[in-house]
């Protein structure tokens, strides 16, 4: 089966052989600074794999590595869950290994991920310090739709999400 790609990017359906890199990224102290969730240990983030099944089982996301397509390495994961089929909309989410920040990856795979899917929105929810992310979005055509003010709690204090999202109509056309 052939997965979605570019030149400089390939995705494939995270497998449970795939549990070392997950758990790399999503132990990442980098890397896990403004996401939902982190691990501690391997076997702990064996969750966070029965939860990939669980989605794609139930038809309510799909989670992917980024890999290289030369050397096949994985470079990081996007997926989106929560999908309403009703209304072909989901939540996205998306993580690199530190080393491939500011390279353009995860902008392409952020298009890619439509290729995937035949969901017409997809939303992307960051927390309100990281404006790398922020712009990272914003450079791919997502549009801000406004702060959900001190809306979860995380390390015992509020903290604001900002909204972002975008249209399959409103993807680059060379994707």
């Amino acid at each position: 089966m052939s997965h979605p790609s570019t030149a400089t990017l390939r995705l494939s359906p995270i497998q449970t052989s795939d549990l070392p890199h997950i758990y790399r990224g999503l132990s990442d102290p980098d890397v896990i600074a403004y996401y939902g969730v982190s691990y501690h240990s391997l076997a702990a983030c064996q969750a966070q794999m029965d939860w990939y099944a669980e989605i794609t089982r139930t038809g309510s996301g799909a989670w992917f590595l980024i890999r290289d397509p030369d050397t096949d390495e994985p470079v990081g994961a996007v997926g989106y869950n929560g999908a309403d089929p009703r209304h072909k909309c989901a939540e996205l989410g998306y993580w690199l290994y530190p080393e491939y920040w500011g390279k353009g990856i995860m902008g392409e795979a952020l298009a890619l991920i439509y290729h995937t899917t035949d969901l017409h929105r997809l939303l992307a929810v960051v927390e309100e310090p990281n404006t790398r992310s922020a712009r990272l979005l914003e450079r791919a055509g997502f549009h801000y739709e406004g702060t959900a003010r001190e809306s979860e709690v995380k390390a015992g204090g509020f903290i604001s999400l900002r909204h972002y999202a975008i249209l399959r109509s409103e993807l680059p056309s060379n994707l």
